[in-house]
Formats: structure tokens, sequence, C-alpha cells
């Protein structure tokens, strides 16, 4: 497998993994709250979190 050498966490894309981190959430939250606010983008078998949509619709559904 080859893995990315230059991993920029700065991405429009952000794996499962970051957006946990960022989000300090568990993995199956983060699934559900991407799925709800349509982020998910799957590239073949590569799951990954558009950023922005993420965390802007976790701040419009949930900073109330």
């Amino acid at each position: 497998m080859n893995l990315a050498k230059n991993r920029n966490q700065d991405g429009v894309l952000i794996t499962l993994t970051q957006a946990c981190q960022e989000a300090n959430l568990g993995a199956t939250t983060v699934r559900r709250l991407a799925e709800e606010s349509h982020a998910v983008r799957k590239i073949g078998k590569i799951y990954r979190i558009k950023k922005k949509v993420f965390f802007d619709y976790i701040e419009k559904e949930y900073a109330k």
C-alpha cells in the first residue's frame, strides 16, 4: 500500500480519524453527522469527509 508522505490537516477532504480528532467525537457519531450533513465523499473504497460542510453543519444544528 502506498501511504501519503505529506498528510495535510488543512485539506478540504479529511479522514474519519482526522474528523474524530478535530471534533473530539467518536467514529460512530462522526459518521452519523457526516451522513446527515451530506459531507461524505467516497473515492473508490476511501471514505473522506468534506471538512467545511461537516463543521458548518455542526455549528448550524448544535450551536443553539
